[in-house]
């Protein structure tokens, strides 16, 4: 998340870069991950199914290095 910072004095700028130094904790994380989870549905549950992933990538996509982890 990066803030957009609008101010007309140097202390409501210094104000402002506050927000910087908050943070969530991981339970407050954790809380927000679960209450915005979504269901992606099709084509996603469809390409992600063990079948379909060992089709497309010939069997070998436990060898590949995902990039995401």
């Amino acid at each position: 998340m990066i803030p957009i910072i609008g101010a007309r004095k140097p202390n409501q700028i210094i104000d402002s870069l506050v927000c910087i130094e908050w943070a969530l904790s991981p339970v407050q994380m954790e809380r927000l991950d679960l209450a915005s989870h979504i269901e992606l549905g099709f084509p996603h549950d469809f390409l992600s199914s063990p079948f379909v992933r060992e089709a497309v990538h010939a069997g070998m996509f436990n060898a590949i290095r995902n990039h995401r982890v």
